[in-house]
């Protein structure tokens, strides 16, 4: 994901905080954010994700 967002993309991951925030130190990853959040309510401005990616997320 990280090659794909190219220079002045950002990333958003709001799942798996913890393990997703030191995997993200250890690679030197940056333009990376990991708001707190429900999924029904996510604090990002409107039109902020281009590409959306779920897994196993059901009855929503």
């Amino acid at each position: 994901m990280e090659d794909a967002r190219g220079p002045v993309g950002r990333i958003y991951g709001l799942d798996m905080l913890a393990p997703a925030r030191t995997s993200a130190e250890q690679a030197g990853v940056n333009n990376v954010e990991f708001p707190h959040c429900h999924i029904e309510d996510v604090p990002l401005p409107a039109a902020a994700a281009d590409i959306v990616i779920s897994n196993c997320v059901t009855n929503i």
